[in-house]
């Protein structure tokens, strides 16, 4: 008999959120989580929003996809405060709204036209799980907001919009699959076990090798995110995933009261999340392969998207720098779903891994342990022939 019902390989967000839902299934879990630099989890302060800014709406699974886990993100984030009520807070993810701005470039304005146009009817704003109808503002309504911005930005106001700290988020994920384990009395169980684990290619069944420790189970999941491919590679399974390195920079406005102010996004020149402590200015996106280093370029390009927008912020201190490798894929789409027989694969989230990550790892984590994908992930098949990305 294996060992485990399930190996997670990968501790970021998916593989957290798999290791508390093959938990809730009474499942016997490994979480195999080398620490790598560079995780994009570690680095995350994201957006939870169920608007795309970044492609179109043509694909209607898409839009469907991304508002079915922001909606999970709210049961979720009940069964955390039941479980950790110690927890619970905005220091984990806060709903505070967003600002969508464009300035005087053609092509932002019109991507933000666009965003506007897809929810000014009630079945827009449906189809993304908006309820309310969203609010034009401008000028002196724009700074009441954020006192910062520069005067001639335009915008709209999107109330459902969340904002959340990856790294907290993913704390909380795996302190409630330790209790959930700690608490089942039908064989559940969790370990998490520190280092690289890798698949052994000469065993029928799924074999995970750690260090000198050998593991056996009824499947496998990857969840190591940038990397996916490369561990993979080793097996004999190709799939299409890349590493894109985020540069961010956290400042703080002294005296200044930060940690409910809206998301502040652009279609195309970066964005501002503001949290109790600090203010994150994001993101770079660069093809650099798995190099995790901080850069003065990459840098300069976020302060100075950052102050373009927000001219108010050049007296702000810098607290930190923090980069991230984004697994991204040629199509723009996750991969979901098994690449082999008791193999399986979630990653290739990209920029969108903090809103998409809780409920792609719990379906992920359900599918290895031998429940069906809802048919409406068949998109996200590893199967799919890759293709340049598309708006």
């Amino acid at each position: 008999m294996a060992e485990f019902d399930l190996i997670i390989i990968g501790g970021g967000i998916v593989g957290a959120s798999a290791a508390l839902a093959g938990v809730r299934q009474g499942a016997r879990v490994a979480l195999v989580d080398a620490g790598l630099a560079g995780r994009a989890t570690d680095a995350g302060a994201g957006i939870v929003s169920p608007v795309a800014l970044d492609r179109g709406e043509q694909r209607p699974d898409w839009t469907s996809m991304i508002t079915e886990c922001v909606g999970y993100y709210h049961s979720l984030l009940a069964e955390l405060d039941a479980v950790d009520p110690a927890g619970a807070g905005s220091a984990t993810f806060e709903q505070v709204g967003e600002l969508v701005v464009a300035g005087d470039d053609p092509d932002e304005q019109a991507a933000l036209d666009a965003v506007a146009e897809r929810l000014s009817t009630s079945e827009g704003r449906r189809a993304h799980g908006v309820t309310k109808p969203v609010e034009t503002v401008d000028g002196a309504d724009l700074r009441a907001y954020w006192p910062e911005l520069r005067g001639d930005l335009r915008g709209i106001f999107i109330a459902e919009v969340g904002r959340v700290v990856g790294s907290r988020l993913h704390d909380r994920l795996m302190t409630a699959a330790r209790r959930r384990a700690r608490t089942r009395s039908d064989g559940a169980h969790l370990e998490v076990i520190p280092g690289a684990g890798s698949l052994d290619p000469q065993y029928p069944s799924p074999r995970v090798r750690v260090g000198h420790r050998v593991l056996d189970a009824g499947a496998v999941l990857f969840a190591t995110g940038a990397w996916a491919a490369s561990d993979l590679a080793a097996y004999g399974v190709e799939i299409d995933v890349r590493p894109i390195r985020g540069q961010l920079v956290h400042l703080r406005l002294d005296g200044q009261q930060t940690g409910m102010r809206p998301v502040v996004n652009t279609p195309g020149a970066g964005y501002l999340l503001g949290f109790d402590d600090r203010i994150v200015a994001g993101a770079t996106h660069e093809d650099v392969g798995f190099d995790a280093r901080v850069t003065a370029g990459g840098q300069h390009a976020v302060l100075s998207a950052a102050l373009a927008l927000a001219p108010g912020l050049s007296a702000a201190t810098v607290l930190e720098t923090r980069v991230g490798l984004r697994p991204a894929t040629s199509d723009g789409l996750p991969l979901v779903g098994a690449v082999a027989p008791s193999v399986h694969v979630a990653t290739g989230l990209g920029a969108w891994g903090l809103t998409l990550g809780p409920l792609l790892g719990e379906l992920s984590a359900r599918h290895a342990l031998g429940e069906a994908l809802p048919a409406r992930l068949d998109f996200l098949s590893p199967a799919r022939p890759a293709t340049k990305e598309s708006p």
